[in-house]
């Protein structure tokens, strides 16, 4: 008596690209970054206003970003060289303003300018980050650039867990 073995079902292969993405779009104006746990503008300054701003200039923006609650959100600040960093990815290329190459992933639109602000205090000159090279420069506060604004994502406690009595 001959057993017949069972035969293999031709099964697709699975995707590389099906595994939780880090960048997701929140509304028309908001990137979340899920591992950095970080919301994102999803437009840096230059290309929401088509204009450049010195550092102060910068944290103006911010505030106004906050009263209008862009976003549904009134936390929004400069981010820190970290954050900033986090952001700078050498495998990607995204165009930026005037052609530059830009390492930010591609769920960000093309067109943003090549460094923006990021919070620090070192009396009159104040750090931006390159996105083009990847480095943090410290430049006068007057200088003209762009921001790209962040805040961090509320940590939310577990309501499974039963409470004491």
């Amino acid at each position: 008596m001959s057993e017949e073995l069972p035969q293999k079902s031709e099964q697709s292969p699975v995707k590389q690209d099906d595994k939780p993405k880090r960048f997701v779009e929140k509304g028309r104006d908001v990137i979340f970054d899920s591992k950095t746990r970080l919301y994102w503008m999803k437009k840096d300054s230059w290309q929401d206003k088509g204009k450049f701003f010195n550092w102060h200039e910068s944290v103006d923006y911010t505030d106004r970003k906050n009263m209008r609650r862009i976003g549904g959100y009134e936390d929004w600040r400069l981010p820190n060289e970290d954050e900033t960093a986090s952001l700078f990815d050498d495998a990607c290329e995204n165009p930026g303003k005037a052609g530059v190459i830009l390492h930010l992933d591609p769920i960000f639109p093309e067109g943003a300018f090549k460094t923006a602000w990021i919070a620090g205090d070192t009396s009159t000159r104040r750090p931006r980050f390159d996105y083009s090279e990847g480095k943090v420069v410290s430049v006068e506060e007057y200088s003209f650039g762009s921001v790209r604004i962040c805040r961090k994502d509320k940590v939310v406690k577990d309501q499974s867990r039963p409470r004491r009595k």
